[in-house]
Formats: C-alpha cells, structure tokens, sequence
C-alpha cells in the first residue's frame, strides 16, 4: 500500500516554508496551523477541480467519437 504513495516532495517543502513564514509573522502556532489547514483545503479544492476538467474533456471526446461512430453506420 505504501507503493502506490506519490508525494510531491516539491509541495511539500513549499508548505513548510511558508508554515514557517506563517509562525514567524503571527507569532502563534495555532493562528499558522489554522491558514495552513485553509491552504490545504484550497490546494485539494484546485487540484479536484483541475482533474474533473481534465476528465470532463476526455469523456467529451469519447461521446463525440461514439456520435461520429454511430453516425457513419
């Protein structure tokens, strides 16, 4: 199960830093734990929405392929 874990190293180190950035400038690790919960949040709200665009485009095609299809026969 641990195979098929994919981790953005590169994310993750950008986060870090600007949880580090957030405890620096607020001087309060709750007040950076919760802007970094939203970032979260965002980041997985973005990357849904980026797939189902891209999932969308790909069964458009295929409906438009099947109409073609169906179309010459």
């Amino acid at each position: 199960m641990i195979k098929n874990l994919h981790i953005n190293w590169q994310k993750i180190a950008l986060f870090l830093l600007i949880c580090a950035g957030l405890v620096f400038l607020t001087h309060s690790f709750w007040m950076s734990l919760g802007i970094m919960m939203l970032l979260f949040v965002a980041d997985a709200l973005i990357a849904n929405y980026e797939y189902r665009r891209k999932t969308k485009k790909i069964f458009d095609d295929l409906r438009q392929e099947h109409e073609q299809d169906a179309a010459t026969h």
